[in-house]
């Protein structure tokens, strides 16, 4: 049966940013929180992490962003349990929809795998390299918690007249 994918004319930048000072990786879609972030001169501009959907689209999920302002730290998650549980249990807050993403491997649409440091500042990484998962893990101190969800690549987004 032929998969029900999103429009990939709608994809979108996940901007990275990172706050050296308190360890914290910080993801966003949105314009306007990249250049508002970036002018309290805290975070710094690491890249593009992956690309994702805005608005719900075909076989989409919600790709929840929640804050733990105590700890400084971002989480991320597609799984209505895990967001539960760190609003219930884990002194995280709801933060939005970040935007929406696989919750298979479907569409072209590549792993965005998940570690987590644990430690006097707690920190969540996402990426699609498991190359930089792997240093993360190995060189970092962080743990592998899996896969968050799926993702276009950024070569992918391109759109071809071919």
């Amino acid at each position: 049966s032929p998969e029900t994918c999103g429009n990939i004319t709608d994809l979108v930048p996940l901007f990275q940013m990172y706050d050296k000072a308190q360890t914290v990786h910080y993801y966003t879609a949105d314009n306007s929180n990249v250049t508002a972030t970036l002018q309290e001169g805290v975070y710094a501009f690491t890249g593009v992490a992956a690309l994702l959907f805005p608005t719900a689209e075909l076989s989409t999920v919600p790709f929840y962003c929640l804050i733990n302002r105590r700890a400084t730290s971002f989480f991320y998650t597609t799984s209505e349990t895990e967001r539960s549980n760190a609003l219930t249990a884990g002194g995280y807050l709801a933060f939005g929809i970040t935007g929406y993403i696989y919750p298979t491997q479907v569409c072209g649409s590549v792993p965005l795998y998940r570690a987590h440091f644990i430690g006097a500042n707690t920190d969540y990484l996402y990426t699609t390299s498991a190359a930089d998962r792997d240093d993360a893990i190995k060189n970092q101190g962080f743990v592998d918690e899996g896969i968050a969800g799926y993702v276009m690549e950024l070569a992918s987004g391109t759109v071809s007249d071919a």
